[in-house]
């Protein structure tokens, strides 16, 4: 296939326009109805994990980027803006967004200011409060401080011991600042709250425009690290999860809250802009007040759902490729600052993606994207990125194996996402699995390839030693259970990354190949688009045991106690999942009948010839 670089020098024609319902067909709310504020969160009472996060009393439809860029001085000018289409679950007097403004303990953080807002059309009141947590009796506005307590921790304890829940995750300077060294501290004012002239009605759909100014930036986790606008030389590289997005536009930042998007970002002559979903055009612009030197509006848009933290707009000067094939547009982007021998070998991975899309269709079924495409750019991120349909890579540098991961990530996070932050493992543990089936397909290659019975053999052979590799690991590995991680470790633990994925192996051996790619199959046209939950995860495996009895039944329900829901001591041993599955190291599932009666025996397994070595797996590199 020829590769097919390209300049779009005008707007091209049959794109997207993006409708705003005048005020008057969607109408206020009525005096009968019973009007109240949104939540300030979709978080769960009792929650650790980001409590600060989302909004409720609307859904999030559809957002209109509108970004006005200057590279040069890495500023938002006047007329930059959002535009949110929501629709109102309830009678709202007032709504919330999350947004960032600035940061108290980084250089590199946000410093924005909003200019204005407005809802269908009419200036609206707005002011920035306090994140409360979620539950709180006392209402959003409680006034005791304590309500407002960052921590690591529920309940918030310190030296205050404060028995209140946290109202949002601390935002921890660096990695070497002590774990709890925040908690008990107030939370910031990073929730946008806006107050229509009128409220709106129950089921109306709404727009809230907010036009704001400044300069973007990142945002610091509460493990140290940074996500959201990272300043390049000439521009901004996006790389969010889990909460950044907020450090540079205002939006419901939460994984459920998935709206379509359209991109329409003016920016310096010269400059590239990179997005989610398809390039719609380009047009040129001669000098201007803001632009002296001239300007270039590029537009992209994303018919599809896209999580709060998925959202990728990165700005600088990229060389932008396209390749067609077999009907599937793929996107390359590389920041024209990284080497010239580095970019070229960065494109012989970037290359490949084609052909990693098709053998992980092999499992999880059609690739659910009209297009898939990578950027990388050249800030030192920390981690790369799954960015729904535009993977990005930091540092200006990328691997097969990692592709191999956030490529996964565009079925699993991307396409059927987390219901929440707890369900973290369920999406990193399947791009996990993806590099287990990258390790499968190089054993299978060097054994004869797909069409041979040695390969097969190997292929099979290397999942399951590298089942029993991870399955030995001993020390703290299996102290943390997966749906109930840490703040600090959610992305560097082991329960994130590979305990759901050698998880996931041993369905794979309980049901059986074929009717494991089914049930993800299943999973992913049951949720596409939408996000799911831990117990609709399992259940749908379990609509595919192979044995449909009251004993293997209950078997199962116990195997995602062992592997999902439980913390262990130390040591592992005896200290871990007991359960696997047939052909691996651990409790068979099956009993020497084929049923589940008594269990089978821990199986002794031989490594062939052609499988490869247990490999060194790396934490807290991908998300």
């Amino acid at each position: 296939m020829r590769w097919l670089r390209f300049v779009v020098l005008a707007t091209l024609a049959g794109m997207t326009a993006v409708w705003v319902a005048p005020a008057a067909s969607i109408g206020a709310a009525s005096s009968r109805q019973t009007c109240s504020p949104g939540a300030h969160t979709l978080a769960p009472p009792g929650s650790r994990l980001y409590p600060e996060t989302g909004n409720g009393g609307y859904t999030s439809l559809h957002t209109l980027v509108h970004l006005v860029y200057d590279g040069n001085a890495n500023r938002f000018l006047p007329g930059n803006r959002v535009v949110l289409t929501d629709r109102a679950t309830k009678c709202l007097q007032s709504l919330s967004l999350d947004f960032e403004r600035r940061s108290a303990n980084t250089t590199d953080g946000p410093a924005m200011s909003v200019a204005s807002v407005r809802v269908n059309g009419h200036p609206a009141r707005f002011r920035f409060v306090q994140p409360t947590y979620p539950g709180d009796p006392n209402g959003q506005n409680d006034p005791d401080p304590a309500a407002h307590d960052a921590s690591q921790t529920n309940p918030v304890g310190g030296p205050a011991h404060n028995p209140l829940p946290p109202a949002c995750s601390p935002q921890l300077p660096s990695f070497n600042t002590p774990v709890n060294a925040l908690n008990g501290t107030q939370c910031p004012a990073d929730k946008l709250v806006i107050v229509p002239a009128k409220p709106v009605r129950a089921g109306a759909r709404f727009h809230v425009s907010v036009s704001y100014v400044g300069r973007p930036g990142v945002h610091t986790d509460g493990d140290g690290s940074t996500e959201g606008w990272f300043r390049s030389s000439d521009g901004g590289f996006v790389t969010t999860e889990p909460v950044g997005s907020e450090a540079w536009m205002p939006l419901n930042d939460y994984p459920t809250a998935k709206p379509t998007y359209d991109f329409v970002d003016t920016v310096n002559a010269g400059r590239t802009v990179v997005a989610n979903g398809r390039l719609g055009g380009v047009h040129h612009h001669g000098p201007s007040a803001l632009f002296p030197e001239g300007s270039v509006t590029w537009r992209w848009h994303a018919a599809e759902r896209i999580p709060s933290y998925l959202v990728e707009d990165s700005i600088g000067r990229y060389s932008l490729t396209r390749q067609i094939v077999d009907g599937m547009l793929f996107y390359r982007a590389q920041d024209l600052a990284i080497p010239a021998a580095q970019r070229a070998t960065n494109l012989a991975i970037m290359r490949g993606q084609p052909d990693i899309t098709r053998f992980e269709s092999r499992f999880t079924g059609p690739y659910p994207f009209p297009s898939d495409g990578i950027v990388i750019g050249t800030p030192s991120a920390g981690f790369e990125e799954e960015m729904e349909s535009m993977i990005a890579f930091s540092g200006g540098f990328i691997d097969t194996d990692t592709l191999y991961h956030e490529n996964m990530h565009q079925w699993w996070g991307d396409n059927v996402t987390e219901g929440g932050y707890r369900m973290t493992f369920f999406k990193e543990g399947m791009a996990t699995l993806s590099e287990i089936l990258y390790d499968a397909r190089l054993a299978q290659k060097a054994a004869g390839g797909p069409g041979t019975a040695a390969g097969r053999a190997a292929f099979q052979k290397q999942i399951v030693n590298d089942f029993d590799g991870i399955y030995a690991q001993a020390d703290d590995f299996w102290t943390v259970a997966p749906s109930n991680p840490q703040t600090f470790t959610l992305f560097s633990g082991s329960s994130t990354y590979l305990r759901p994925a050698i998880a996931y192996v041993a369905l794979r051996q309980i049901l059986g190949h074929h009717r494991f790619v089914t049930a993800l199959e299943g999973i992913q046209r049951a949720y596409g688009g939408s996000s799911i939950t831990e117990p609709q995860l399992e259940a749908g495996f379990r609509r595919f045991l192979p044995v449909k009895t009251s004993a293997c039944e209950t078997r199962l329900s116990r195997f995602f106690t062992q592997w999902f829901d439980t913390a262990y001591p130390a040591g592992g041993g005896a200290n871990r999942p007991s359960l696997t599955g047939p052909g691996l190291d651990g409790r068979g599932f099956y009993g020497p009948d084929g049923r589940c009666g008594a269990l089978g025996a821990a199986p002794t397994t031989q490594v062939s010839a052609s499988a490869r070595s247990p490999r060194t797996w790396r934490l807290g590199r991908s998300h």
